[in-house]
């Protein structure tokens, strides 16, 4: 994994419109908490000013700055850093831009223990950091170190992870775009018609969220589902491959014609699959963006398209709305989206 370079700091365009009411000692926020998780991807899209029509909030790009980062402190706290390409990356890129703009950074794995990221959480808390920042992960399994992170008055940023009580602003991607755009490339793949098999994760919000677009969209142009199951994330692809080849030995030629994974990493247990069992028929999709979906896809096999996360700017994004809301108290929107970008053979 390759980590991004540290850029020169330039001024900060805020990210949200509405002020927050900062209140307590000398008016400056104790240190942020990020938490951030999601999926796999190891290259991303160029970092662009991006604006998601569904959430209505828009995402500057660039270089976050801080006039005063000196001295702060931001703990990240992520249960997936190890297990997950996406989630190395969009952590590392933003330990790198925190680092360059001044701040003094914390990072702990929980290595899948969601019950030490509340321990981790509520250790932040105690050590009065000014942000507390989840690398990925579902909040809502979080709820005693946000209660704790709220009480103290520590604003929590998630990186892809999800909407809670206690969660000041998530930033993500725009997963209604991630999904629409993966499932009609392979619809697209498909000629129009078919049968799929779908791999989710609906206890993670993001994929739950891209899933969700992707059914709605292969329901809406009459494209039939024949199994939908739910993944591992903690064994992505070998879970993945099993499925799949139970599938194609379920499903013989012409009734089964693509695979839907909502990430990488199943994406390319289904590839391998559809390999193994010489199912050139059937096509797959997935999400992130990875360097090795790219290669696959560059193959022209049946691995046709993924749509990349712009990792580096969710994580300047991030960034941008700690350092708008530490210096003049400018409150983001609760979720910021970035888009991302189709990676078909073309642009492989």
């Amino acid at each position: 994994m390759t980590t991004p370079d540290h850029q020169p700091s330039t001024p900060l365009r805020p990210v949200s419109r509405r002020q927050l009411l900062i209140t307590g000692g000398a008016g400056v926020l104790g240190s942020i908490i990020l938490a951030a998780c999601g999926d796999d991807k190891k290259k991303t899209a160029a970092t662009t000013p991006s604006t998601s029509a569904s959430s209505g909030t828009t995402a500057a790009s660039g270089t976050a700055a801080s006039s005063s980062a000196s001295g702060r402190t931001i703990a990240i706290i992520s249960p997936y850093y190890s297990a997950q390409p996406a989630t190395k990356e969009v952590v590392d890129a933003f330990m790198a831009d925190a680092k360059a703009a001044g701040f003094a950074v914390t990072m702990k794995d929980t290595k899948n223990d969601d019950a030490a990221v509340n321990t981790e959480m509520e250790a932040a808390v105690s050590q009065k950091v000014n942000v507390i920042v989840l690398g990925m992960g579902d909040p809502k399994n979080y709820s005693a170190g946000l209660a704790k992170a709220k009480a103290a008055k520590i604003p929590v940023f998630g990186l892809d992870a999800g909407t809670a009580d206690g969660v000041t602003a998530n930033v993500t991607s725009d997963n209604d775009f991630l999904g629409t755009t993966s499932a009609q490339a392979l619809i697209d793949a498909m000629g129009g018609t078919g049968s799929v098999g779908i791999i989710n994760f609906d206890p993670f919000e993001p994929v739950r969220l891209r899933g969700a677009a992707a059914r709605k969209l292969f329901k809406d142009k009459g494209i039939t589902v024949l199994e939908d199951v739910q993944g591992d994330p903690q064994d992505s692809t070998g879970f993945a491959k099993k499925t799949v080849l139970d599938w194609l030995n379920k499903y013989p030629a012409g009734k089964i014609t693509g695979v839907y994974a909502a990430w990488d990493a199943s994406a390319d247990g289904a590839y391998q699959a559809t390999q193994e069992a010489k199912r050139n028929d059937v096509f797959v999709v997935g999400v992130d963006g990875q360097d090795f979906a790219r290669a696959a896809i560059k193959e022209g096999k049946t691995w046709v398209a993924t749509v990349s996360q712009d990792w580096k700017g969710i994580a300047k994004a991030a960034l941008d709305a700690i350092v708008a809301l530490l210096d003049s108290g400018t409150a983001p929107q609760p979720v910021i989206t970035i888009k991302g970008e189709l990676v078909t053979k073309a642009n492989a």
